[in-house]
C-alpha cells in the first residue's frame, strides 16, 4: 500500500503524506532526514511483511507541504498530532532518521501520552548541549549558523543559494561519496534509484524545507535531552564518523535509552535497518471509529 495525500493541519497549511506497508498493521509514523520527504521508504516490501503501516510526511517546505517559515522544532509536534488525527490513531510509534530526529525528540517532548515507542537514527545533537558542536560546523558553516539566531531570513537565503545546484539536479546531492558502508549503499542500484527519488521529491519547490530544517536546527531547540522521555531507541552506524559526537553525547544524556551500533555501516544503515528500527517501538494502537474524511489528493511534486 502507497498512497499520497494532504491534510489540513492550521494556519492555511497542507500537509503532504504518504503510507505504505499494512493498513491493518502497527502504526508508526516516520520523519525524513534533512533534506528529504515523505517518500523515504527503502524498503516498503519489509515494511509490508512486517506487518507496520508507515506514515511519512513532507515537513513544510519540502515536497508537496506548504512552507512555513520561522517555524521552531517544537512547531513539529502539531503538525503530526494532527495527521494522527486525521488518520484516526490514538498512539502510534514515532521515528525519524538524520535531520529528522531533533524533530522525534520534540515531538517526544510534546505527545508523550501517545507514543508507543520512539527511535532516532543517525541524529545530530543539539548545538548548546554537545561539546564542541559550534566547532565542528566550521568556517564556512558557523556564521550562516550564528545567523539564524540574529537574521535568519540572511541565513535561509544563505542555504537556498549553497542548495541551488542541487535543486537543478537532485540527483547530485546523493552523489557517490559518503563512508565505505554508505558508499556500498548507493552502489545498489535499487536503493539509490529510491535515494534519488526520495531527493526530487525533497527539492521539487526548492531548498526551502532544508533552510527552515536548519535554522530550527541551529537555534535553539526549545527543551533539553533532560525534558525527554525514557525509553528512547538510538541506532548509529559505526562508519558514521560525522555523528559520532552527537551520537556519544544522546546514548549518555538521554534517559535510559536503547543503542544499537550497526559495525558496518554508515550514515545511511537506515536504509537496510528500516524494518528493525520501525519493529523496535511499533505497537497495536487503538484508533477513532470514524477517523476525518478531510484528506484531499496530494499534489504531484
Amino acid at each position: 500500500m502507497s498512497s499520497a495525500r494532504t491534510v489540513d493541519v492550521g494556519r492555511g497549511r497542507r500537509l503532504a503524506y504518504e503510507q505504505w506497508g499494512d493498513p491493518s498493521g502497527a502504526p508508526v509514523v516516520f520523519l525524513h532526514g534533512s533534506p528529504g520527504s515523505r517518500r523515504c521508504c527503502p524498503d516498503p516490501q519489509g515494511v509490508a511483511r512486517a506487518g507496520i503501516w508507515l506514515i511519512t510526511f513532507d515537513r513544510p517546505g519540502y515536497g508537496g507541504s506548504d512552507r512555513d517559515p520561522g517555524r521552531a522544532l517544537t512547531d513539529t509536534a502539531a503538525d503530526v498530532a494532527r495527521l494522527a488525527d486525521a488518520l484516526g490513531l490514538d498512539r502510534f510509534g514515532l521515528a525519524g532518521v538524520s535531520g529528522g530526529g531533533p524533530h522525534v525528540l520534540a515531538c517526544a517532548v510534546a505527545l508523550a501520552d501517545r507514543l508507543d515507542g520512539v527511535a532516532v537514527v543517525a541524529m545530530p545533537g543539539p548545538l548548546d548541549e554537545v561539546p564542541g558542536a559550534w566547532d565542528r560546523l566550521g568556517d564556512r558553516m558557523r556564521p550562516t549558523a550564528t545567523a539564524a539566531r540574529t537574521t535568519p531570513e540572511r541565513a535561509r537565503r544563505a542555504v537556498e543559494r549553497f542548495m541551488a545546484p542541487s535543486v537543478a539536479d537532485p540527483s547530485g546531492y546523493v552523489g557517490g561519496g559518503g563512508s565505505p558502508a554508505d558508499r556500498a549503499v548507493k552502489a545498489d542500484p535499487t536503493n539509490l534509484a529510491a535515494l534519488v527519488e526520495e531527493m526530487r521529491c525533497a527539492l521539487a519547490n526548492g531548498a526551502g524545507g532544508l533552510a527552515d530544517d536548519l535554522c530550527a536546527f541551529w537555534r535553539p531547540w526549545g527543551f533539553t535531552l533532560d525534558d525527554v522521555p525514557p525509553g528512547v531507541r538510538i541506532f548509529h552506524g559505526a562508519q558514521d564518523r560525522r555523528g559520532e559526537e552527537d551520537f556519544f553525547y544522546l546514548r549518555d544524556h538521554l534517559r535510559d535509552a536503547a543503542v544499537t551500533i550497526w559495525p558496518d555501516e554508515g550514515h545511511l544503515g537506515i536504509v537496510r535497518h528500516l524494518v528493525e528500527v520501525l519493529g523496535a517501538i511499533a505497537a497495536p494502537a487503538s484508533r477513532s471509529p470514524t477517523p476525518p474524511t478531510d484528506a484531499a489528493a496530494d499534489p504531484e511534486s
